[in-house]
């Protein structure tokens, strides 16, 4: 299963209502789909009805983010900007294309 990690600030900055989202953004290569993930937090009342929970009740993935993301360690922080909240994760930038083209991600 899953082994998501959230820090400290990433556990301070979400609010009660919210969880994190793992969105899946496809992006076309050739004849194949791929794509990539990206990170944000999201109010419960707002989660897709097939986002996929991932380890804990504070992550959740889209179907195909979370085919990807299920086996992974995968550790999630928040920097604030100003006003804004970025949450962030230590994937690479480009996890979902590796994932895709079947490259491990983390030395496997």
């Amino acid at each position: 299963m899953s082994r998501i990690t959230l820090t400290t600030a990433a556990q301070a900055f979400l609010r009660d209502d919210e969880v994190i989202f793992f969105d899946w953004h496809v992006t076309g290569l050739c004849c194949a789909d791929a794509g990539e993930f990206s990170v944000r937090p999201l109010r419960r009342s707002r989660l897709p009805r097939r986002a996929r929970r991932l380890g804990t009740d504070l992550v959740y993935a889209h179907p195909s983010a979370w085919v990807h993301l299920v086996e992974l360690p995968v550790t999630i922080d928040c920097r604030p900007l100003w006003r804004w909240r970025r949450f962030t994760s230590d994937l690479p930038p480009d996890a979902g294309l590796r994932c895709c083209l079947g490259r491990p991600i983390y030395g496997r």
